[in-house]
């Protein structure tokens, strides 16, 4: 299929926007038909946002740390296939819902539609079949996004996509090791768990 670009927009301006809609939406699932005639499948994900905020706290009565993670503004995910470039996909007020179908990575600050800044905040290694990412989006059929009663906000659609194919949260409290990185005395900073180095998502490899 190559790596050309095929996007789609809509729903921009919406007050809500049900999850069945982004399900259904007939030129993304052509798409993940195409693939799975290909036998192309999935080798990971990773999610973008605007911020993460990590607070520490400690315990005294256990003698443990902990870190809380809560991921803030826009968001996309990201999901890298075994052959044929890279699918984005975004739900947020300003754009509506939007996929992409690119052959490489790329990091960078606002596009040409002016949407916001996003970096990397958390990825998986996982691997999923075509299926599997057809599944966790059902699973978000009868979600209403928007800010009107009743919704939940436009960035939980990326926030829980990535949980179900990640298979782990990337939001709440988590266990800390004050010790990791320690070295000869020194506390040196050490690498978010989700750094992931065998993966280059500037080339795409």
């Amino acid at each position: 299929m190559g790596s050309a670009a095929a996007s789609a927009r809509r729903l921009a301006g919406s007050t809500s926007v049900r999850g069945g809609v982004l399900c259904d939406d007939l030129e993304l699932q052509e798409l993940l038909k195409g693939w799975e005639r290909l036998g192309v499948s999935f080798s990971g994900a990773i999610l973008q946002a605007e911020h993460k905020e990590t607070v520490k706290e400690y315990d005294m009565n256990h003698d443990a740390w902990t870190a809380t993670d809560t991921i803030l503004g826009e968001n996309q995910l990201v999901i890298k296939t075994t052959g044929d470039g890279l699918l984005t996909l975004r739900l947020c007020e300003s754009a509506g819902f939007k996929w992409e179908h690119i052959g490489t990575y790329r990091l960078g600050g606002k596009g040409k539609d002016g949407q916001s800044m996003l970096k990397v905040v958390d990825s998986s290694t996982k691997g999923f079949a075509v299926d599997d990412l057809r599944y966790a989006l059902e699973q978000l059929r009868y979600v209403k996004y928007g800010k009107a009663s009743g919704c939940i906000s436009y960035q939980e659609f990326a926030l829980r996509l990535f949980e179900t194919l990640a298979g782990r949260p990337c939001e709440g409290q988590r266990d800390l090791d004050p010790l990791k990185g320690v070295e000869h005395g020194v506390n040196k900073p050490s690498k978010p768990a989700s750094t992931n180095t065998g993966w280059n998502w500037q080339s795409g490899a």
